[in-house]
């Protein structure tokens, strides 16, 4: 007896199989991708989850129900690519996201480049054209990192180099200004530091060789409950372009005090010309800047002694870092009390200015136009920031997310772990308050002394005590659960105005 036919397929050969299988994965993926990020409040994350289950299911009896019409059937597959390019969306985002905060909290490396540097007119092409010649060292900064390029050099030439050791960047850049040296070794981190004296340092010389060398950082972190405990930030903006790892100049510095609690976040800006004993300096005084030469640990230990609070976090961006952000959040904008031009080029009115990431550069390293100088650039750095903050909570974040966690990621280290940066974003989330956001700045009086990380007597900003006394105060009320008030910060700014 023949066997009875049938126009039955196997599930797996219908083409709503498929449909249902992509859908379920990337329902799965976006669930798990969700749960792993922790960054959803839990009581959201599990509505969320319900409600992606049940439409899985829905869309499960709409492919595959025996009792659905081919009109619902279709009907269901047209749903299906819908809810599948968004999840895919929620994926991605999620991801990048994720992939984001393992940038800007995964890196435990310090980066220091080393470069022979020549006049640029100088027949010298290669390392190897050094043979023979006469090779400026510098006696102070980083000597360890120093004497590896110089045991590196040596390698390169088959030969010990013929150096000249110079105690003064002054002297340093002179004897090659004038041919009393061939060559010099320059820390790319200290770059900076021929500006001074030497203006035009850049466009007259060149780098024939870099040597660069990484060191792992040390622990610097202080933990606490971010979600339920005050803590401070401590923001270090360093003086170069490219990798945020890179050793350099402190430039921008600032405390941000925040208490989850009260929803209160102090700035405090301090600045770059402070003139505070140095731990990496044998607590010699010098600049607060010449810290970071030294890597972001001498800047924090020597801030923590100084004014007598705890850095529990540290979060360091450079020149790159801003543009980068700043363009990628289409731009911010501040309100400047003054008018004046940038050394970039922009031109920033009285009022508020939309600037773009380059403008915002000139606006926050500008100090030259400025009435009031370095303790001016340093209130317009916490303008900034606070630009930054408030487009960054905007609903015009949604527009460019990915774009921006691109940026942030390439362009922001700190050694909060990525727990803790999630834990606070899922509270903020869950809680979904407003934050007041104050600023408050130190002061002093402007004088030429002795800068041992320059090796000559330099501008330098000696602290006022009570303008000091006063942050400090303010700073352990943040830590205290205690409110800022306005009659606070008019009294810190009253202290600021008679400082120098």
């Amino acid at each position: 007896m023949a066997k009875k036919s049938t126009n039955k397929k196997a599930f797996y050969k219908k083409p709503e199989f498929y449909f249902i299988l992509i859908y379920a994965v990337l329902t799965l993926a976006f669930i798990v991708q969700a749960f792993t990020i922790n960054l959803i409040p839990m009581k959201y994350f599990m509505i969320l989850a319900v409600l992606l289950l049940l439409l899985l299911l829905a869309m499960y009896y709409l492919q595959m129900g025996k009792r659905v019409n081919r009109f619902n059937r279709a009907l269901g597959k047209v749903l299906i690519v819908i809810l599948s390019l968004l999840l895919a969306v929620g994926n991605w985002y999620i991801f990048k996201t994720s992939d984001a905060f393992s940038k800007m909290t995964g890196s435990d490396t310090d980066v220091s480049i080393l470069s022979v540097v020549v006049m640029k007119d100088s027949k010298m092409k290669e390392i190897n054209d050094l043979k023979d010649k006469k090779l400026g060292t510098i006696s102070i900064g980083d000597s360890e990192t120093q004497n590896k390029a110089l045991t590196d050099i040596e390698k390169d030439l088959g030969s010990k180099p013929v150096t000249i050791s110079y105690s003064s960047y002054k002297k340093y850049g002179d004897d090659l200004y004038n041919g009393n040296v061939d060559a010099i070794l320059v820390n790319e981190g200290s770059r900076g530091m021929f500006e001074e004296e030497h203006s035009d340092f850049n466009k007259k010389t060149r780098v024939i060789k870099e040597y660069r060398y990484e060191t792992k950082s040390k622990a610097l972190a202080k933990g606490v409950d971010v979600t339920e405990d005050p803590f401070n930030v401590y923001i270090t903006g360093i003086d170069t372009y490219g990798s945020i790892a890179t050793v350099s100049r402190s430039d921008v510095n600032m405390i941000v005090s925040i208490n989850p609690k009260t929803h209160q976040i102090l700035m405090t800006g301090v600045p770059r010309d402070f003139y505070i004993p140095q731990v990496c300096q044998d607590n010699q005084l010098d600049k607060l800047t010449h810290t970071g030469i030294f890597g972001v640990d001498c800047t924090l230990k020597s801030v923590e002694n100084f004014m007598d609070i705890k850095l529990n976090y540290y979060a360091r961006v450079n020149f790159s870092s801003l543009i980068n952000i700043v363009d990628a959040l289409g731009g911010i904008t501040v309100n400047s009390p003054f008018a004046f031009t940038t050394n970039n080029g922009y031109q920033i009115n009285v009022g508020e200015n939309n600037l773009s990431g380059e403008a915002a550069l000139g606006f926050v390293r500008e100090r030259y136009s400025l009435a009031d100088g370095d303790r001016e650039r340093s209130r317009n750095q916490m303008r900034a920031l606070t630009a930054i903050i408030n487009k960054a909570l905007s609903p015009t974040i949604i527009t460019n997310y990915t774009g921006i966690m691109s940026a942030v990621s390439g362009s922001f280290q700190t050694n909060m772990s990525q727990s803790e940066m999630t834990a606070f974003v899922k509270a903020q989330l869950n809680d979904m308050s407003g934050w007041d956001i104050k600023q408050i700045q130190v002061s002093g009086r402007g004088a030429t002394k002795w800068t041992p990380a320059n090796g000559f007597n330099a501008y330098v900003m000696v602290p006022n005590e009570a303008c000091v006394t006063n942050a400090i105060k303010l700073i352990k009320k943040i830590d205290k659960g205690e409110t800022i008030t306005q009659a606070d910060i008019d009294h810190q700014n009253e202290l600021v105005s008679k400082a120098g």
